[in-house]
């Protein structure tokens, strides 16, 4: 599949990556719909500003460069991973706009980060 890899500052490259598959608890959705969020945006043009560094892995998701920026989209549950009941394959969502969690403050470590603005 062909995917917008974020390299760094104001270097995004559309290439060929593998098909994701979901890991335990994730569901795989097909894209139906997109945006560009500001903190995109913000990332794309001033990655300086994010409160982590990108030559170490992102302290929540141990994401590392290069990575595949987006957060809010909407499509069809295509495969659900292991461990996942409530959702099936044919649902449809929207996934929760995450821009930056810590992983360290108090509404982190209680599991409800705050949500991009």
């Amino acid at each position: 599949m062909k995917a917008a890899r974020f390299y760094g500052k104001e270097d995004l490259r559309v290439e060929e990556v593998p098909e994701p598959s979901p890991g335990p608890g994730q569901v795989k959705l097909r894209n139906a719909y997109a945006g560009i969020c500001g903190s995109d945006l913000h990332f794309f043009f001033h990655p300086e500003s994010l409160p982590f560094g990108l030559d170490e892995p992102h302290p929540l998701t141990g994401a590392t460069l290069p990575q595949i920026l987006g957060h809010e989209f909407s499509g069809t549950v295509v495969e659900v991973g292991e461990g996942v009941a409530d959702v099936k394959v044919g649902d449809r969502g929207a996934v929760y706009p995450l821009a930056v969690s810590c992983g360290r403050c108090a509404a982190c470590r209680k599991g409800c980060p705050s949500p991009a603005t």
